[in-house]
């Protein structure tokens, strides 16, 4: 099996289907599936595709897809969504500061990006730390209770 096109719809679907954490185990499972293929064409395919090492909320890492950061990675919405690793949030002016586990902040930016919170114009994500924009017109104090009604598992958090 060389054909790429196929080759990268098979990726996809691995890393949708399962919990995959190292390329040597993605790359196995190519194998086994008939390609023949090398580590580096495989990290060249992972690149294109985008794919990430996300924390999997386990102490661990997995690749996903660059939409499964909103929609596989962090829980539905409809169950309302978890934030692993967030510590503490603190508010300056119109600006908020949200303290995270090391390298969790993306994936919880991610979230607060991809919720419903009018209050916030957007996040900024360095290793443990997020800054976010209060929208003129709203207070932490709105913040706080928007975070609290998207992340309801943030509750001791945020008092």
């Amino acid at each position: 099996m060389e054909n790429k096109s196929q080759r990268l719809a098979d990726i996809k679907n691995i890393l949708q289907t399962e919990h995959v954490t190292s390329q040597e185990t993605l790359l196995q499972k190519l194998l086994s599936q008939g390609y023949h293929i090398t580590q580096a064409t495989l990290s060249r395919d992972l690149k294109l595709l985008k794919v990430a090492k996300m924390p999997d909320g386990n102490d661990s890492y997995r690749y996903v897809l660059p939409n499964a950061i909103t929609s596989g990675h962090i829980k539905n919405r409809a169950d309302k969504q978890s934030v692993s690793g967030f510590l503490s949030i603190e508010f300056s002016g119109n600006l908020g500061v949200v303290k995270t586990i090391p390298a969790f902040s993306h994936t919880v930016a991610s979230a607060i990006d991809n919720s419903d919170i009018k209050s916030i114009v957007g996040t900024i994500a360095g290793n443990d730390t997020i800054i976010f924009v209060i929208r003129e017109g709203h207070t932490p104090s709105d913040v706080k209770k928007a975070l609290l009604k998207e992340f309801p598992d943030l509750l001791d958090k945020l008092l």
